[in-house]
């Protein structure tokens, strides 16, 4: 939640095309979803869910990698037991 809020206010500042490292976009890789913001502003009212589609779809991708290197540590411990 705190990257998808750090990236949304940077976005909000004017400084989204400033995160690049060499042709990378730092956006799309800490937040993959972020393209739905680009993509689908057309008014207010859709504007906004959209960005809160955005950061859960963002939050549940973040909860899914955790949960599968959390299985991983814990596979390869017990393997080394």
């Amino acid at each position: 939640m705190m990257v998808s809020v750090a990236v949304l206010a940077l976005m909000w500042f004017g400084v989204a095309g400033v995160l690049r490292v060499g042709n990378t976009d730092l956006i799309y890789v800490f937040w993959p979803s972020s393209v739905m913001l680009v993509l689908g502003w057309r008014s207010t009212i859709p504007g906004v869910m959209i960005t809160i589609s955005s950061v859960a779809i963002n939050c549940l991708v973040y909860m899914v990698v955790a949960v599968l290197l959390r299985s991983a540590f814990g596979f390869l411990k017990s393997v080394r037991r």
